[in-house]
């Protein structure tokens, strides 16, 4: 309980941009303790952002607003201590300082946190998604518009699904029965409760992935040629759809399988990773597996950052990265010019806008844009 009273402390300092460096790499620490802790600082940020104004600082009666909901929301002692005592006192181990002076952002996120993050956890966790009726079986569908950063699913089974953005994930309303079953169109970061009794499907377009009990990414959007398989923990199979009679492709930690979509004798092998230790090829020619590197952190891999809302980009050519920003910023990029499609990048993108991203892409390669509305139109000098 102690460690998740520092939990929540550090998250409220970091939303409240409070946070000192040295308190951002104990939250970096606990983060990657357990995926627990990742999941509810993803769903305490989007609360956050969805309420950010809920207290405000500069009113008059602050002081008491802010006693008001932190006795509301936890089980305060019977009665408040008067606000010049000059001591901390702890409820339900959530520590906020309270004295008569100025208060920091960050004691009113910790407040708005205390007063409705757990609930609006619990109310978003609930929550059913629509419902359709699809082939004669009703399903729910969950969608992560473009622009949008990880949308956080819990499946009635428990198991938390992170969508990125311009993606949709769809299961049938019997996924609590013998076979768990979830389909997928875009990316998506498992982490799946284990159940050998039951097992979890992810389907796609190409391929199948069977698994009991794992954390792995899925990267399957339509317009790609190809679509990505990243195993974190756990063991997963993987099986073609189009000869359910070929061997099943088992994958162990830290390694990615490749599936080109396009079948023919003239099909290159797939490419699994520029950073890749090494690659291994299956002797179907459209598919290709490869191990990465074991000691990187998950949000520092090309293929998980953006479940940490970051973008990394390691040789991606101008349309794979376009492709990228795209759904990122949720805009159209048009590149001008068969020289430009050739051009490699390699970097990473958090915060920055999509002017400012484009500014620091010119930096290291030569070209020019214009942006109008939503639409951007890259050209050479």
């Amino acid at each position: 309980m102690q460690q998740d009273s520092r939990l929540y402390l550090l998250v409220a300092r970091k939303l409240a941009g409070e946070a000192t460096e040295e308190e951002l790499r104990d939250l970096q620490g606990l983060l990657g303790e357990h995926f627990d802790n990742e999941y509810i600082y993803e769903m305490l940020s989007a609360y956050w952002k969805q309420e950010p104004d809920a207290l405000s600082p500069d009113d008059d009666n602050s002081q008491e607003v802010f006693n008001r909901i932190i006795s509301s929301a936890v089980h305060a002692p019977e009665h408040l201590p008067e606000p010049e005592i000059q001591h901390e006192y702890a409820y339900d181990n959530l520590f906020i300082p309270l004295r008569r002076k100025p208060w920091k952002k960050w004691m009113y996120a910790a407040a708005i946190i205390a007063a409705g993050g757990a609930l609006w956890i619990y109310a978003f966790s609930a929550k059913p998604t629509n419902n359709h009726h699809l082939q004669g079986k009703q399903t729910n569908e969950v969608i992560a518009e473009k622009g949008s950063r990880s949308t956080i699913i819990i499946l009635p089974d428990g198991s938390k699904v992170w969508l990125n953005a311009d993606s949709r994930l769809t299961y049938h309303n019997t996924f609590n029965s013998r076979i768990r079953e979830v389909e997928l169109e875009g990316e998506a970061f498992f982490d799946v409760v284990k159940d050998s009794g039951r097992p979890f499907i992810v389907h796609t377009s190409g391929i199948d992935v069977k698994v009991l009990g794992t954390s792995f990414n899925v990267k399957s959007y339509p317009g790609d040629a190809t679509i990505e398989a990243t195993l974190i923990r756990g063991m997963v199979e993987i099986a073609q759809k189009n000869d359910p009679s070929a061997p099943k492709i088992i994958l162990r930690p830290h390694e990615k399988l490749v599936f080109n979509k396009e079948i023919n004798s003239r099909t290159q092998p797939a490419v699994a990773s520029t950073t890749a230790k090494k690659k291994t090829y299956t002797t179907e020619r459209n598919i290709a597996v490869a191990s990465l590197p074991g000691n990187k952190a998950d949000s520092l891999m090309s293929e998980t950052s953006w479940r940490y809302n970051k973008l990394i980009f390691e040789g991606d050519s101008f349309r794979q990265l376009a492709d990228k920003m795209e759904r990122w910023y949720d805009v159209k990029i048009n590149i001008r010019g068969e020289k430009l499609l050739h051009y490699r990048f390699k970097g990473i993108f958090e915060n920055e806008t999509i002017q400012q991203a484009l500014l620091a892409l010119q930096l290291t390669n030569n070209f020019q844009y214009k942006i109008n509305g939503n639409e951007i139109e890259i050209f050479k000098k």
